[in-house]
């Protein structure tokens, strides 16, 4: 949810099948796998609350991608 939140705030698109067409990598099952681990995902903090990426910073957490509109996730 966090990653549609970002991309629907960046795009301000209010049509569902343009913003997904926009940003197709969120409809990928395997998304979160390009943050966390296997075991990251699997543990009871990622079930029961939050968990930070592990694996690469979320769009908004990396610094190299400040200011600038991306859509990939």
């Amino acid at each position: 949810m966090e990653l549609v939140g970002y991309h629907a705030a960046e795009s301000g698109e209010d049509d569902f099948a343009a913003f997904t067409d926009h940003h197709r990598a969120l409809l990928d099952k395997r998304l979160l796998t390009r943050f966390y681990r296997p075991a990251t995902l699997a543990s009871a903090q990622a079930k029961t609350g939050w968990a930070e990426p592990d694996l690469a910073p979320f769009p908004w957490q990396d610094p190299e991608r400040k200011g600038s509109r991306h859509s990939s996730p």
